[in-house]
């Protein structure tokens, strides 16, 4: 195969202050042996020095090397626009903190010239550290979308995708900055066949710095929870362990937080109204109104407050309905009530009195002054489902993880 039979290969890399790793991601491409290739690099307005090294490497390499530097939306958003500017048939994904290994390029260009059917191809990876010292292998497995389910089998860095199929698919979903790729794989999973290859490729870096590390949790998990939910209708065990086991500390009110806006357990009740200020403070007679889809009934109505201004416990009364009910609390400045409620919905009203009410400045209003008994953090009307989570979560983690393993049956849709 001549350099003129062979297909050009666009390397696209998304910068954003990445000055002291860009450089040996450059060098990683342009010490391939594959001549083809031209380098795109599309910066989001580095401050660091990345653009000075950038415009050292266009005056070295002239027209195969690329780059803009302006304010982007995120990687996503510069991803799709190095697209717009390639003019390859084959495309590369290479961040700019990671590395391609020698002869990557030709191992994929070989791949998906022998398998024409291939839509994209992705081989193995490793992940490394600032020092370049080898952390561990990426999980790699042949490709199976059902295994997708449970873990993203593909080293992002590691795939080469046919241009005509990015552009199919609408190229990367502007709406993710974590899992951009998970969400990539899959829609393309959909229509077009991926193949492997068992060659290592490319390497990932993990820092202190980077996304992968400084976003898993809070901009990660969601957007993992929503890529499941859109792909397959429900989320794996395993990913929900993973998060549960090493951010414990998030607390059980941030899950199921989380666990409702994605609708993992279902259209469980939510909470509509309450007269709580803005601020979480409640007033000594707390109303609240929930809503109920028949579907996944009312368990518990969960209200985790603080009280600050006395030290002396509160004393509750609740009215459910117009009905006064038993209550479970535990704590005392920092304290929980736990609210048994068996409704089926549609709507179901809750009153909490308070034992004690004080006056507290509110700048916000027009007097001044409002009346107040403790900050309500948390209302969360729980199903019975949600509720069992809730309570083997307080018990610990070997306690939900076998609860999990024995209870939720997760069924998606392949």
């Amino acid at each position: 195969m001549n350099n003129h039979s062979m297909p050009l290969v666009s390397i696209i890399t998304p910068s954003y202050n990445q000055a002291a790793f860009i450089q040996q991601t450059i060098d990683s491409v342009w010490r391939q042996d594959y001549p083809a290739i031209e380098h795109i690099v599309v910066d989001g307005g580095s401050t660091d020095g990345t653009q000075t090294i950038l415009k050292q490497y266009s005056q070295q390499l002239g027209d195969r090397f690329r780059y803009i530097s302006e304010p982007d939306r995120g990687q996503s958003h510069a991803i799709n626009k190095g697209l717009q500017m390639a003019k390859g048939e084959i495309i590369g994904w290479l961040n700019s903190d990671d590395t391609y290994f020698p002869q990557a390029v030709t191992k994929a260009v070989n791949s998906l010239t022998s398998h024409p059917d291939w839509a994209m191809v992705y081989g193995k990876g490793l992940h490394i550290n600032e020092k370049n010292k080898i952390m561990y292998k990426y999980p790699w497995v042949p490709f199976d979308r059902k295994k997708m389910f449970y873990h993203c089998i593909i080293c992002q860095p590691t795939a080469f995708i046919r241009k005509h199929v990015l552009e199919d698919v609408g190229g990367v979903d502007e709406d993710l900055h974590f899992c951009m790729d998970y969400d990539l794989w899959l829609r393309i999973s959909v229509r077009f066949t991926i193949g492997w290859m068992e060659d290592y490729l490319a390497s990932s870096r993990l820092h202190d710095a980077c996304k992968s590390v400084t976003s898993l949790i809070d901009i990660g998990f969601p957007e993992i929870m929503k890529t499941s939910m859109k792909h397959f209708g429900t989320v794996a065990n395993e990913w929900l362990l993973h998060f549960l086991k090493d951010y414990r500390e998030k607390g059980v009110f941030w899950f199921l937080d989380l666990f409702k806006t994605y609708h993992l357990f279902g259209k469980t009740p939510k909470l509509a109204s309450s007269n709580r200020f803005a601020d979480q403070w409640a007033p000594p007679y707390l109303r609240i109104h929930l809503e109920i889809d028949p579907e996944y009934p009312l368990h518990t109505l969960v209200v985790h407050g603080s009280q600050t201004i006395s030290t002396l416990p509160l004393q509750f009364h609740v009215l459910v309905d117009g009905n006064l009910v038993p209550i479970r609390t535990s704590g005392s400045n920092d304290f929980t009530l736990e609210i048994p409620i068996d409704s089926p919905g549609p709507g179901c009203s809750v009153e909490i009195l308070s034992s004690r009410q004080f006056v507290k400045e509110d700048p916000r209003s027009e007097l001044g002054k409002r009346t107040v008994s403790f900050v309500a953090e948390q209302i969360m009307p729980l199903s019975d489902e949600e509720y069992a989570f809730y309570h083997h979560f307080l018990k610990g983690n070997s306690t939900l993880q076998q609860w999990m393993k024995e209870k939720r049956k997760p069924s998606p849709i392949f």
